[in-house]
């Protein structure tokens, strides 16, 4: 896939570093969950993007529950210490000649690239490809 650009890898770093140690926890986790968690992830970002109000995501099923709440609780751990907040309306980054908006607008960036990386290595190596692509670099 190539290394993503600048504005992404602390955030996607933060996202998978925090999907590692849920499956650690969670050995059950597949790449089915990690996709559906950043898929509802991507959703709820989209929506407060547009300013809209929305209730974080909800899964019946625990271990996808408990990955997107620690993934939103790190991203907001993020936001209390402005780590990503110099990429927002910055001129000189300007994916497509438009500057990134937002917050949620760069995680939805982030969980675009993330959900397109779990598809490649489930089909390369199966239902837990993801996961164990991602945990050497992690």
């Amino acid at each position: 896939m190539g290394e993503p650009p600048i504005y992404l890898q602390a955030i996607l770093h933060t996202i998978e570093s925090t999907t590692i140690s849920i499956w650690e926890e969670f050995r059950l986790l597949k790449d089915k969950d990690v996709e559906y968690a950043y898929g509802k992830l991507k959703e709820f970002f989209q929506k407060k993007a547009q300013g809209k109000s929305i209730e974080e995501p909800l899964s019946s099923i625990e271990r996808r529950q408990i990955l997107m709440d620690e993934i939103l609780n790190m991203l907001e751990a993020r936001e209390e210490m402005e780590a990503d907040s110099h990429f927002i309306n910055n001129p000189d980054i300007a994916p497509n000649g438009i500057p990134i908006a937002s917050l949620p607008a760069l995680y939805v960036m982030g969980f675009n690239r993330l959900i397109k990386s779990v598809r490649f290595w489930r089909k390369e190596f199966g239902e837990q490809g993801y996961l164990g692509y991602v945990s050497k670099f992690v």
